[in-house]
């Protein structure tokens, strides 16, 4: 289809988009989403995906503008550059508004300004104007502390910030606002240059944004550039917070259910934030040139046209979020484009975050009781280039004394018992996350096998020992006082329901579902058909698994998501070194296996897997890969990190080849868009017949396995006769109050390990607030008393001692596969184990370590910071990839890598150079050691940490072996990136703690 001309939109008018845009942008985005706005003399941008597309593509989308109004109000800033100069100022400024410099240093700046200037307001009284009498000046007094401007007050910097603002969107050329703009340019030169001599002569202990210009080794930004960015800094570094604080006061004040729900939960104050600036954007509009003809959503864009991208309208578009126009902070999270994206993303944006959601809101809440708008005097809000609020009058029925308006968490009374029912990660994170909502608490967790565990023992393939190794958290957790374990303790056998209510105060059911999902297809129920759930417990020792099956030389996997990939792995992988893998259960199960079929209904980019899981099995030494039903030319590289890792898998080198089914030589044949249509034989399986592109085909083989989900079995199964909810029943997690359920047995079989621990989180604020409402001040319950032959913690560890001692050359462990052997085990006196250790213990290795981390908004620099202090001494040392060089990793030390992904899958900006030179260098790191943790947003389901498996694939690829779990974080869930990054480096090393006796027995 031929790109047509942009369409002209000469209906719209600037007073009303001063007025209200909302309305011009929703029919904007219904007409294409790109038009010519005769009115403002530009081409405006107002849908997501077309905004999107400009932020990523500065070499078509220009922020350098011929004739940028900015560019006159306030001077030639970094927003108005493209790389590599935008680069290079951006350092420049970074270092004062790192996030680990706003969490040591400027916080405490903003408390003391908050407390001052809600003091201010409470003297001013009911009927006070919340923006100018609360946000304004606490804004400005936060930046001027942050600049340095100790020669100005924050009257000041409210005065240069909305001059110099009214003439970056003065588009109507109004003469009056140029000249007090130009007023303001001056009045900002004259400051700065006194203040420049003041700090040249007091840099020592001195945080501010001048200081560390001057302090920077490589002075090269000329004075002229410095100006334009300061003026450019006092613009968005004031009225973005305080717009940002008014909108969201504004909201909740209006909706009264979520100011409630912020109230008693403190953690919710982040996503107020972050839905106010979705809601309402505080930068509407910005400028872009196009370089070159090119099109935009079938637009034909020249070669020059200027553009206004609409990020009030885009964070507004339907397509992405359900009734845009409604505030709602408990909305699915979905990538905002308040902050920009790419290499323009904002770097205030910590600062912003402190200030409004970590301070100035929970504050001002807490400080007024009975805070409302006024009734006689609307507020009012304005602008589309800037938005918000330009009048804000509140009322309140008591200013709290300032000692009591700081955010308190509330305590019960007394101290609760909580019981759960099922040790697996959903049951451990639960207990976690209680031990933290409700500190007082006391735990038992009710297991009904002889160890704990579950899912993380049973369920993870032997060979993922670094996924495994979140056992060694919930290690320390059972050590603390006031958690009991209760193992080999049968609900409805040992104890029923009603005596566990009896003894809690509150109950929870975390037993998981492990049944496997039925193929229902004509043969599915032939003997040689397997789950794929009954092959992983079987190759993990569990006391309840049959006896392995022989699976024959060919074997066809149904399923394309992680578990058919552990599965094919586990079939085809003959070196096992660092696992837990009992030889000779494999050898029986898998040792006749030479070819493997991976049939999935769907084509690569829409299918289940991990493209990490994909990679993995590219890189098996031995194995020949063949894939049937892709068009690998389809999509270009870099646009789907699952086609990229197909694309792996017909590039692999298997080394020697043989014919299939010589010994040694496995192929796995990948079948796309395939339908299992029906599994024939007699006796046993012979053949399946699939369907694909229209086509039948029969596949020759001796054993199906299925791995196309999990079902709940029933009370049976889970070891409990008396299981009063079904999976899935009570997605919110409360069956009643008192009684709630997790994990999978909560949701469905559905959802990562690591997705637990934010539904354990609001699991255990759901108990608390429920326990809180009780009537009266209830005791709290007793507790069950175990039984006889219940397993204790220390008798886990007994177990868990016993199995470290046996393991043979090259394992981990040596798995106790039968409950008698963990009884007995657990009983042994003569087994000691070392002292477990303690929650607050900091993670230790003995050797180097050297922590990367690639950003452009901060957050793979903020988990980086809280890995080094968690680390808890020793030579570790922190490395922007910026400044790194592949030459100079040295692998004596190990590498912990922390990379973000921007838009489309994209490297940070300061990693794009280190990630070219690794690709031309294709080896020369041999020996180096490294793990990755991931920041991205799943909402991207095609490139969701993409960035960081570009820099993993280039630095294998160089000779380079990554180890331990590949760690992820999601900006879109409630799980702090610097928590979950402190868990992922456990993993890694307590992985490399096991290894190390396995690598000394192999010397």
């Amino acid at each position: 289809m031929t790109a047509q001309p942009a369409p002209v939109a000469d209906w719209v008018t600037i007073p009303d988009l001063v007025r209200d845009p909302f309305p011009i942008y929703e029919r904007l985005r219904a007409e294409g989403g790109v038009h010519w706005v005769p009115a403002v003399g530009r081409t405006l941008i107002t849908s997501y995906a077309a905004v999107h597309e400009t932020e990523l593509d500065q070499e078509t989308f220009s922020a350098n503008e011929e004739g940028s109004l900015q560019i006159r109000a306030m001077g030639h800033s970094m927003l108005r550059r493209d790389d590599p100069e935008h680069y290079i100022e951006r350092k420049a400024w970074q270092p004062a508004l790192r996030p680990g410099e706003v969490k040591r240093t400027w916080t405490r700046v903003f408390e003391r300004n908050a407390a001052r200037a809600l003091e201010a307001l409470a003297e001013r009284g009911p009927g006070a104007d919340l923006i100018w009498d609360f946000a304004a000046p606490y804004a400005a007094e936060n930046l001027r502390e942050l600049i340095g401007f100790h020669n100005a007050d924050q009257s000041d910097l409210q005065r240069w910030s909305q001059t110099m603002i009214d003439a970056t969107g003065n588009y109507a050329d109004d003469p009056e606002v140029w000249a007090l703009g130009k007023a303001s340019f001056d009045e900002v030169d004259a400051a700065l240059d006194e203040m420049l001599a003041w700090h040249a002569a007091h840099l020592d202990d001195n945080p501010t944004l001048i200081a560390q210009l001057l302090r920077a080794p490589e002075r090269t930004m000329p004075l002229e550039r410095i100006r334009a960015n300061l003026k450019m800094t006092i613009g968005g570094g004031l009225n973005e917070p305080r717009d940002a604080l008014g909108v969201a006061a504004w909201a909740l004040l209006q909706h009264p259910e979520q100011r409630a729900a912020v109230a008693a939960d403190a953690e919710l104050w982040p996503a107020v934030f972050e839905e106010a600036i979705r809601w309402v954007a505080p930068i509407g509009l910005y400028s872009r040139q196009v370089t070159r003809d090119t099109e935009l959503a079938g637009v034909a864009l020249p070669a020059g046209a200027k553009l206004g991208i609409c990020v009030l309208s885009a964070n507004r578009d339907e397509t992405v979020w359900a009734a845009p126009e409604r505030f709602d902070i408990h909305r699915e999270v979905r990538p905002h484009l308040a902050f920009g994206k790419g290499t323009h993303v904002c770097l205030g944006a910590w600062v912003a975050k402190a200030e409004v959601a970590a301070v100035g809101l929970p504050r001002l809440f807490s400080r007024f009781e009975g805070l409302a708008l006024s009734e006689t005097d609307p507020a009012v809000i304005a602008g589309w280039v800037f938005r918000g609020m330009t009048r804000l009058p509140v009322t309140w029925e008591r200013a709290r004394p300032a000692a009591d308006g700081n955010p308190s968490a509330r305590a019960t009374a007394t101290a609760p018992r909580i019981t759960i029912v099922g040790s697996g990660p959903s049951g451990s994170f639960t207990a976690q996350a209680v031990r933290k909502a409700i500190p007082d608490a006391r735990i038992d967790v009710v297991e009904a096998q002889p160890v704990p565990y579950g899912l993380v023992r049973y369920g993870v393939a032997a060979d993922h020992q670094g996924t495994k190794s979140v056992s060694r958290q919930f290690d320390r957790l059972y050590a603390e006082p006031g958690v009991r374990f209760i193992g080999n303790t049968r609900l409805g056998v040992d104890v029923s329901l009603d005596e566990l209510r009896a003894a809690s105060d509150a109950v929870v059911l975390a037993t998981g579902v492990r049944g496997d999902a039925p193929l229902r297809i004509p043969g599915g129920d032939l003997a040689g058909v397997h789950g794929a759930g009954a092959i992983t417990r079987t190759l993990n020792g569990h006391p309840d698994a049959p006896a392995p099956p022989a699976l024959g030389a060919r074997v066809a996997i149904v399923g394309h998501g992680n578990v058919a990939m552990d599965v094919a792995r586990l079939l085809t992988r003959r070196d096992f070194t660092g696992s837990d893998l009992d030889d000779a259960v494999h050898a029986d199960l898998a040792g006749a296996v030479r070819t493997v079929h991976l049939i999935g209904r769907s084509a690569p980019e829409l299918a289940k897997f991990d493209p990490v899981m994909v990679r993995e099995l590219a890189g098996l030494p031995g194995v020949r890969h063949v894939v049937h039903g892709v068009d690998l030319d389809a999509v270009p590289e870099g646009k789907d990190a699952r086609l990229d890792a197909v694309r792996e898998l017909t590039a692999a080198d298997p080394g020697e080849r043989g014919s299939d089914g010589e010994p040694g030589t496995p192929v796995i044949e990948w079948w796309f868009g395939a339908r299992p249509v029906e599994i024939s034989g007699e006796r046993g399986v012979r053949a399946i017949r699939i369907a694909q592109a229209g086509a039948d085909r029969e596949l020759a083989v001796t054993a199906v396995v299925t791995a196309v989900g999990f079902v709940d079995e029933g009370a049976e199964a889970s070891g409990s006769t008396a299981m009063p909810t079904s999976a899935g029943a009570h997605p919110d997690g409360r069956v009643e109050p008192g009684l709630y359920t997790a994990g999978w047995l909560r949701r469905g079989p559905r959802g990562t390990i690591p997705e637990q621990r934010e539904d354990a989180r609001q699991l255990a604020r759901m108990i608390r607030d429920d326990l809180a409402a009780r009537d009266g001040d209830a005791p709290s319950a007793a507790g069950i008393v175990p039984p006889v032959h219940a397993v204790d913690f220390a008798g886990w560890r007994r177990i868990d001692l016993r199995e470290r001692l046996g393991a043979a050359p090259g394992r981990v462990r040596a798995k106790l596969a039968s409950r008698d052997a963990q009884l007995a085990a657990a009983r042994d006196a003569s087994l000691v184990p070392p002292p477990a250790p303690g929650r607050a213990a900091g993670a230790r290795h003995e050797g180097a370590i050297t922590i990367l981390f690639a950003t452009e908004s901060g957050g793979a620099e903020l988990a980086a910071e809280e890995l080094r202090r968690h680390l808890d001494g020793g030579d570790v040392r922190l490395l922007d990839v910026a400044d790194a060089a592949p030459e100079e990793l040295d692998p004596q030390r190990l590498h912990l890598v922390l990379c973000s992904s921007y838009g489309d899958g994209e490297l940070p900006t300061a990693a794009r150079g280190f990630h070219a030179e690794l690709r031309a260098a294709r080896g020369g790191l041999a020996g180096l050691r490294y793990a990755v943790f991931g920041l991205g947003d799943r909402s991207y389901a095609k490139t969701y940490s993409r960035g960081s498996e570009l820099l993993d694939e280039a630095l294998t690829a160089c000779g380079a072996q990554r180890i331990g779990e590949y760690g992820r974080h999601d900006a879109g869930g409630g799980t702090d990136a610097a928590e979950a990054a402190v868990d992922w480096l456990e993993g890694v090393l307590a992985e490399l703690a096991d290894a190390a006796p396995v690598a000394a027995g192999l010397r």
